[in-house]
């Protein structure tokens, strides 16, 4: 259990715990702790990667999404109006409990739920501005994947494909910024929604809020439906559903709708580039087809044609 003194953190929002703290599974990044208090069951996350002014940017954003009936618990706010605490320099905040769980598997309605649950996000944030949000170089980081060496085999053939992407697809790449931009969720998997009675009670998890072209986000929705299927591939049915749940919502463009392959592809490389560099190696793997995300990308170039 974390050394993190309870009542005194809950005494800041005007809460009383009643009982002992539970860690909740989950959150490799975090932690979450239910705690029973005078006020109901509370949910305190302990930010163990974000800087402050991150957090401070996100919290803000989850606050008014939540405050504007959007299903994600808003943070609370402290007696002077502070969204988060920091506790032996550890960022802090409490969340109202909400009841769900987390679905065992992602179905086409749930699918259909997330992509409206995506476009209403995007529509709800459309203009929102906080230069404290990052911006990810997409493309950056992939001319840094280039440029590495990590201790793994079929790293030459890793590298020989991220150039043939970069050169082959340069135009399109190109024109993915010019497309409607603004905050991404950009982790939004079935490991992040809680669901009661097959409805989403909540989007969990901005802890990966970042600003860029909105069908990134789309894209990494279907980053996961693949790497969460036992072959890697993208199920189908799931990115269709996905598409209409959140064309209900918010119409892509023409251009968003042609772009949303090489979206697809550039999420895939991306995530694989950043786990090959930074996290195979130092995890015991010896090649870079024991990374998932990238085998996913591999078997689902030209998923969208």
């Amino acid at each position: 259990m974390s050394q993190i003194d309870f009542p005194k953190i809950l005494a800041e929002y005007g809460l009383r715990p009643t009982g002992d703290p539970k860690l909740l599974e989950g959150g490799e990044d975090n932690g979450n702790f239910r705690v029973a208090t005078d006020q109901g069951d509370m949910v305190l996350r302990e930010y163990r990667m974000s800087g402050i002014e991150k957090i401070r940017a996100e919290l803000r954003l989850v606050a008014f999404l939540g405050e504007n009936g959007y299903p994600t618990p808003a943070p609370l706010r402290t007696a002077s109006g502070e969204l988060v605490v920091e506790a032996d320099r550890r960022p802090i905040a409490v969340f109202p409990w909400v009841p769900g769980d987390v679905p065992t598997e992602m179905t086409a309605p749930l699918a259909g739920q997330a992509g409206e649950l995506l476009a209403r996000m995007h529509l709800l944030t459309t203009d929102w501005t906080d230069v404290r949000i990052p911006v990810i170089d997409r493309l950056g980081l992939l001319h840094q994947g280039l440029a590495s060496r990590p201790e793994l085999d079929g790293v030459d053939d890793w590298h020989d494909r991220v150039r043939d992407f970069l050169e082959g697809r340069g135009e399109e790449l190109e024109r993915l910024d010019e497309l409607p931009c603004g905050p991404l969720h950009h982790d939004l998997h079935r490991q992040n929604l809680l669901v009661a009675a097959g409805e989403v009670t909540a989007v969990l998890d901005f802890d990966e809020l970042n600003r860029g072209p909105l069908v990134i986000d789309l894209a990494r929705v279907f980053h996961y439906l693949a790497v969460d299927h036992p072959d890697l591939r993208l199920p189908r049915d799931l990115a269709d559903a996905a598409v209409a749940g959140y064309e209900r919502t918010r119409a892509l463009s023409d251009v968003e709708r042609e772009l949303l392959p090489v979206a697809f592809d550039l999420a895939g490389m991306v995530d694989a580039a950043a786990f090959i560099m930074w996290a195979a190696p130092t995890i015991g793997l010896t090649h870079v087809d024991e990374c998932n995300s990238w085998i996913a990308h591999l078997r689902n170039v030209d998923a969208l044609s």
